[in-house]
């Protein structure tokens, strides 16, 4: 997988130009609410070397990881839950611009979607970006931000191509990312109506090379005809 170095560097540096104001959630607190398990993915406490901004990491024996962000509270004293401000864009467009920024140092083609989802009906709103990378290890990234309790909240996954099976208009890592937002709100870890997804799976096995076709015997040369 690669370095997120850059991301949270992009992410910190972003934090450090907003207005100092009362602290909203606690990264401890955020730490707090999030579940020590969830589809598979088992959270690690960062280490004090990975910042102030790092709330948790998670990892998923099929190499697929996430990570949680928090930016510093923002000085808009009306900030609201699941507002689509102009924290919320920027943390996207640093998150997009990291991406590429990754991609084109490892000579990779990237695409980037942007797009809106809510955590549930009555939910916070978030915004996301989803990365299809083509290059050595195909992969996907993912990317929500949401403002919770007046600070920004940037949830990532990365996977590689083959653990995401798509079923229909169902989205694991997706769900996944949802989960862990509204958990980051207050909302119960649990799975919500119409939204369970199971574990994601190993990757699989590559298939076996098709056989060789044994090579055709050479044609037999025949002569000229000659009617007598």
């Amino acid at each position: 997988m690669p370095s997120r170095a850059l991301l949270l560097l992009a992410l910190l540096l972003l934090g450090a130009c907003s207005a100092r104001s009362a602290p909203g959630l606690t990264t401890a607190g955020a730490f707090d609410r999030l579940p020590d398990e969830i589809a598979g993915f088992h959270k690690t406490r960062p280490d004090e070397t990975a910042g102030s901004g790092l709330v948790a990491r998670f990892a998923n024996p099929n190499r697929a990881s996430a990570s949680i962000h928090a930016l510093p509270p923002t000085a808009r004293g009306d900030a609201r839950d699941g507002e689509d401000g102009p924290e919320v864009s920027a943390a996207v467009e640093v998150f997009a611009r990291a991406t590429i920024v990754d991609a084109a140092s490892r000579r990779e083609n990237a695409t980037l979607r942007h797009f809106g989802a809510r955590v549930a009906e009555a939910g916070p709103a978030a915004r996301c970006l989803d990365v299809q990378v083509r290059g050595e290890i195909p992969r996907r990234q993912l990317g929500c931000a949401a403002m919770l309790e007046r600070r920004v909240f940037v949830v990532t996954v990365v996977a590689p191509e083959t653990v995401e099976p798509r079923n229909g208009a169902r989205d694991p890592l997706l769900a996944v990312t949802m989960r862990l937002l509204g958990a980051l709100s207050g909302q119960p870890p649990g799975v919500g109506p119409g939204s369970a997804e199971p574990a994601l799976p190993l990757p699989a096995a590559s298939p076996p090379p098709p056989p060789r076709r044994a090579p055709l015997p050479p044609p037999v040369l025949l002569g000229p005809a000659y009617r007598t």
